[in-house]
């Protein structure tokens, strides 16, 4: 059981967040466009397939446990990164937290039966989330909160790229260096809101907690056995809400006061036709979202063995648009993606059947609608989102720099690029406010997005400025 964790570990490290090459797939059968999943040789032993039924009960109810488990993960990102970025509070982040919820559940649900067809759950994407924050530290919350119906647009100029094939094409300039770029740059910025978080009561006790529960959750991710290492998120927000209710420190108030049952409100925000360059950054938001999923789940079909056809992509990313994207902006929420994360999980778990994440897709809509429990997301304490978030900052931090590193060649060329690009970026996104007042907002918000900066500059001086000439 050690040997096979320690393996699992190590393929995460090569794997996650698509760390693979970015080429479209193609069925063995040209012009083949039925929904079927054509079979390769897969990385690693499954218990369960794709498209396997359940054995037994028990391992209906332990798979679709443990899914709903790990769907609590994508909770934190929605609250930690957008609910606090836009400084939501009482009913206003409780009404939040319930779509962030819903969403969850049926972004997860439509992608598995209807879209990629993989057991890959979705939640709240970092690159869109910065997007928002930053709209908000450039305009304000009123202009900030306008982002969610520019999502709406821009899912649906997504799901017409991704409808066309047109967005696979960006894999002609993903290199290794540009998607470590990405991770390194998603793992400092996190990074920096979590220390934030855990740092909210000063140098008191709560600071040390929420250290203890980050060096756990890292511990439990590399230690843990079985289901353990799968879970050490819901295990780390468990015991810290346990010890901010045991001392006193947690708002029941905000909990009790939520009705029993809450229905999602459409267009939350108002219906205010957005300004064009927010509309403009969005949509290039959108595109860099796109990006991900689309290396996530070319990754985690090579591990499980499935090649899937171009419709299948055109599906997915349809779906994304228009679920992930437009949707999500319906409901006031940031766009969702299917999470890199979840290579390691089927590496770890070698379960990869839909019906238990479908089962489980399904219970978390469900509770969505119960407002104690959006109550209870919307009270987290923020050193215990402030360790989750560094937890996994850590490791995004360590993957980036191993994806640079494994990519092929790393010398001079490749070390000045990332490390010019990913120094730049991030701190131009900690400049002061007034540095960005006197350039046009539709600038000053891409300037504030580090990880869609980092992209850029790193595929202009690979491709342009240090392009390496072919050799003849």
């Amino acid at each position: 059981m050690r040997n096979h964790a320690s393996t699992a570990h190590e393929r995460v490290h090569s794997v996650i967040f698509g760390r693979v090459s970015l080429k479209k797939s193609r069925l063995t059968k040209k012009g083949d466009t039925s929904m079927k999943e054509t079979q390769i040789k897969p990385q690693i032993e499954l218990v369960y397939g794709p498209g396997d039924k359940s054995k037994s009960l028990r391992d209906t109810v332990i798979y679709s446990l443990q899914w709903l488990f790990i769907m609590f993960y994508p909770v934190v990102w929605g609250y930690a990164i957008v609910g606090l970025g836009l400084e939501l509070t009482g009913a206003e982040m409780s009404d939040y937290m319930a779509r962030v919820v819903l969403m969850i559940g049926v972004s997860t649900l439509v992608q598995v039966t209807a879209g990629h067809r993989l057991s890959m759950v979705s939640g709240p994407n970092i690159i869109p989330s910065l997007a928002i924050v930053a709209a908000f530290a450039v305009g304000g919350k009123e202009f900030a909160l306008q982002s969610f119906n520019a999502y709406i647009i821009a899912g649906i100029f997504v799901a017409i790229l991704g409808g066309l094939g047109w967005i696979s094409y960006i894999g002609k300039v993903w290199s290794p260096l540009a998607l470590g770029g990405m991770i390194m740059m998603v793992g400092l910025t996190v990074s920096s809101v979590g220390m934030g978080m855990i740092a909210s009561s000063l140098a008191s006790w709560p600071f040390y907690v929420g250290i203890i529960l980050a060096l756990l959750c890292g511990w439990l991710s590399i230690q843990g056995k079985g289901m353990l290492a799968t879970i050490p998120v819901l295990i780390v927000i468990v015991l810290g809400y346990l010890v901010f209710m045991i001392s006193g420190k947690f708002d029941w108030n905000l909990v009790k006061s939520m009705p029993t049952i809450v229905f999602p409100k459409i267009f939350p925000y108002g219906l205010t036709m957005p300004p064009v360059d927010l509309i403009i950054t969005m949509i290039i938001v959108n595109i860099f979202s796109a990006i991900n999923l689309f290396g996530n789940v070319s990754g985690y079909s090579n591990i499980i063995g499935v090649k899937t056809s171009p419709t299948a992509e055109k599906r997915y990313f349809t779906i994304f648009g228009l679920v992930e994207g437009a949707l999500a902006g319906l409901l006031g929420v940031p766009s969702y993606v299917s999470y890199g994360e979840n290579l390691g999980l089927v590496l770890l778990t070698r379960v990869a059947g839909r019906i238990f994440i479908i089962i489980a897709s399904i219970a978390f809509i469900v509770l969505s609608f119960f407002g104690q429990m959006a109550g209870l997301m919307a009270a987290m304490p923020k050193p215990v989102a402030g360790a989750v978030l560094l937890g996994v900052a850590s490791t995004l931090i360590g993957i980036g720099a191993n994806t640079w590193v494994q990519g092929g060649t790393y010398k001079t060329r490749e070390i000045f690029i990332t490390g010019f690009s990913v120094f730049l970026t991030f701190g131009i996104s900690m400049l002061p406010k007034v540095f960005f007042d006197d350039l046009p907002r539709l600038v000053a918000m891409i300037l504030k997005n580090p990880v869609i900066m980092v992209i850029f500059v790193i595929i202009i001086l690979e491709q342009l400025v240090f392009k390496q000439k072919t050799a003849t």
